[in-house]
């Protein structure tokens, strides 16, 4: 997008700002100025008034010409084809000099002296937009012989990179709305005026039929010769634009100064139709909305411009969906042009200075106005700054946005019909933070805090992974099965199975007919798999869904142990032990940590080898010997399995704890017991003292008495500090009172 700032200047005060600040300021609020270039004509190039021009006597292509700049008429001759009698021309006096050092001399050209220059545009250092010298009109400012030329044509270009979302910046009017809000200013739009003709647009304007939808038109007409003035030609060269015939020019010069789409048309019956989910406005044929007619420009001519707009999201998606063909306007209309249709058509007709039919047609649908309310609070912690809400407010309005009520922190605002990109409180803290101005908020160190971010279904995959590693650590292989079982081995062993009129309709084969409703008969199968093919020592678990009869599902975590307890190898004499039921245990506790064990019964299990698995009060799983007749119907010896709910199963948060420093002490008791005596029992009665240096004990020898046993216990003791023998005595003495007060004597 390239603006110039005597452009700018027609909708925005800049008298009292530098070109420099203008820069700043585009740039702090957001629109990167990427280009920066001045034009500045030379000195001694003044306006001259061309009084005659005659033919070279010597030269069929050079003129004489007598030229008035200021009290003086110079004698200057001539190359360009187009020079003539009453022009007004760039003239380069004598001891100026142009763009390439090109010094200009008192100089005799075929026999006829010649006192200076008059130039082309390109010769004093302008675009090149025209052939020959360059013809000056009143459209750039009063001209006056012998003022300096720059005063009409200096002008500073500012390129800049505007982002696809901010459609409302691709136009000068739209660059001085952003200038207004960073410069704390307002913006002044042009006063329009142009003869109406008493005939009304009526007249040579005829809808034939109208199936407007998606989009909003408003037309008005003219007629007359089409001239293009300097100021027109001279600003579509700066800023690099090119167009097709005259009235193309005004048409882009227009658009590109209100960021209005107007698109121009030969007179004739017109309709609007609905093609492709787009309104287009047909003209013989030929589409006048989105792709551009090329019209006939002739001598007193009638034309009409449409000018439209439609939403950019709706007509993205129709263009991609429909591979429509795409310009110069799809490119505006995509990215969101200007809303204000009328403010576009009086520009273009107060340019053009031709007779305009009177009245137009509006063809303008109401565009919903997005509402947003905004907490402050929220958009101070977006920003990452305390702004006020004065300010806030303040900023708000420059950038045109309608305060709808102000509450207890909180503000309803209407966004600028011009600003598709406005959805959200985020765009808004945004806005508010581009022009507040970024180096406006104190910095400040930047502070992590960590926040629990886990939520349920991490935390089950935490227990899973929890769950391998430690089985794997213990010894343990796992195993992966289908989640299909055979319904009649269900049966046969004692687990129930899936309602037939949800079960499985089309089986793949005929062993999985059914859901399965426990991991164990497979494992059972890995087992027998395993001994056949040799291995001695098989430590398999897995992890998986089971179902009830109704078909719910839940997971399981179960494992199997089978023959050695550890592997062979040369340093052992002999053969490994068998696995037994303590190893089963050992490995449980391992894996899942403390738990107690409960007499039960299981279908597989062995009738005196089986117990529930009772972990904080509340059973979640079995733990058993196979039944010697099961293991023999599947080939196998003796094996020890686990089969527990996996939600059941807890896993304590692990928290670091103080490493005490004092030596321990040991203390052992040897005690008298009662052969009925359960060691639990005095667990829990050992433990019910609280004695806080007591930090464990087990025992640790036993053998029989006669009628007695005798079952020594050792205890490990440790304090905040060394402890004393006296204070050793004490807590042993504290504990031989109350086992004595339940029978059990010191030996």
């Amino acid at each position: 997008m390239i603006v110039t700032r005597k452009w700018l200047e027609e909708f925005i005060d800049l008298s009292d700002i530098s070109t420099q600040e203008i820069i700043t300021t585009l740039n702090r609020i957001g629109q990167e100025v990427e280009g920066y270039k001045k034009i500045e004509i030379p000195e001694n190039v003044v306006i001259g008034e061309v009084i005659e021009c005659e033919r070279h006597p010597n030269a069929d292509k050079l003129n004489v010409c007598k030229v008035k700049v200021a009290q003086e008429e110079l004698q200057i001759v001539c190359g360009a084809s187009n020079v003539a009698a009453g022009q007004f021309v760039p003239v380069a006096l004598i001891g100026s000099v142009l763009p390439g050092d090109f010094k200009i001399k008192k100089a005799k050209l075929r026999g006829v002296e010649s006192f200076g220059m008059i130039c082309a545009a390109r010769e004093i250092g302008l675009p090149d937009f025209h052939d020959g010298i360059l013809v000056m009109d009143n459209s750039l400012g009063e001209l006056k012989v012998g003022e300096y030329a720059g005063k009409y044509f200096n002008d500073e270009i500012i390129e800049l990179g505007i982002t696809a979302n901010r459609g409302d910046c691709f136009s000068i009017y739209g660059i001085a709305r952003e200038l207004a809000a960073g410069l704390n200013k307002e913006v002044k739009l042009p006063e329009f005026s142009y003869e109406e003709l008493p005939e009304g647009i009526g007249r040579i304007v005829k809808i034939e039929k109208n199936e407007i939808k998606h989009s909003s038109h408003l037309l008005k007409a003219f007629e007359g010769n089409v001239r293009v003035p300097l100021k027109i030609n001279y600003r579509l060269a700066l800023i690099e634009s090119e167009s097709k015939n005259n009235l193309d020019k005004f048409v882009k010069y227009s658009m590109h100064a209100t960021g209005v789409l107007l698109v121009p048309m030969n007179v004739c019956d017109m309709e609007f139709v609905d093609e492709n989910g787009v309104d287009i406005l047909q003209c013989f044929g030929k589409y006048a909305v989105g792709i551009k007619n090329d019209i006939n420009v002739e001598e007193n001519g009638k034309y009409v411009i449409d000018a439209n707009y439609i939403d950019p999201k709706y007509v993205s998606e129709i263009v991609f969906l429909n591979s429509l063909k795409t310009d110069e306007y799809f490119f505006r209309a995509s990215r969101g042009s200007e809303v204000n249709l009328k403010f576009g058509i009086d520009y273009l007709l107060n340019e053009i200075k031709l007779p305009t039919y009177s009245g137009e047609i509006d063809l303008i649908n109401e565009i919903k106005q997005k509402i947003i309310n905004i907490d402050i609070k929220e958009i101070n912690e977006i920003v990452g700054y305390d702004i006020e809400e004065k300010k806030i407010v303040e900023i708000l309005k420059k950038l045109e946005f309608d305060i709808l009520s102000i509450s207890d922190g909180s503000i309803k605002v209407g966004v600028p019909l011009f600003r598709n990109d406005i959805q959200n409180i985020q765009d808004i803290a945004e806005e508010i933070l581009r022009i507040y101005g970024i180096d406006n908020i104190n910095s400040k160190a930047m502070e992590f805090k960590e926040a629990d971010r886990t939520n349920e279904i991490i935390r089950k995959i935490d227990k899973i992974n929890t769950l391998k590693l430690k089985s794997v650590a213990n010894g343990f292989y796992e195993v992966i099965h289908f989640i299909f079982e055979d319904k009649e081995r269900l049966k046969k062993y004692g687990f129930k199975t899936v309602q037939d009129n949800i079960d499985l309709i089309n089986p793949i084969i005929k062993e999985f007919d059914t859901l399965r409703t426990t991991l164990l008969l497979q494992l059972l199968d890995d087992i027998k798999f395993n001994k056949s093919n040799g291995y001695k020592r098989i430590y398999l678990f897995t992890i998986g869904s089971v179902y009830d009869k109704d078909r719910n599902e839940k997971e399981k975590f179960a494992f199997v142990l089978n023959g050695f307890n550890d592997y062979e190898n040369t340093a052992n004499s002999g053969k490994p032990k068998k696995v037994g039921f303590k190893d089963a245990v050992d490995k449980l506790s391992q894996i899942i940590g403390e738990f107690e064990l409960k007499n039960s019964s299981y279908n597989l299990a062995h009738p005196y080898q089986c117990a529930d698995i009772i972990q904080y009060g509340k059973k979640i799983g079995t733990l058993a010997k196979l039944h010697p007749k099961i293991a023999k119907e599947f080939d196998i010896d003796d094996t020890y399995f686990c089969e527990i709910d996996l939600d059941k199963i807890s896993f304590e948060e692990k928290k670091a704890k103080g490493i005490n420093k004092f030596q321990k002490v040991t203390r052992d008791l040897s005690l008298v017991v009662d052969k009925e005596l359960k060691y639990k029992d005095m667990f829990e009665l050992i433990n019910s003292l609280k004695i806080d240096e007591l930090i464990d004990f087990y025992p640790i020898d036993i053998y029989d008495l006669g009628e007695k046993n005798s079952l020594t216990i050792r205890f490990i003791l440790q304090g905040q500090k060394t402890l004393q023998e006296n204070e050793i005595n004490d807590i042993m003495e504290k504990i031989l009172k109350a086992l004595e007060a339940k029978g059990i004597k010191l030996r």
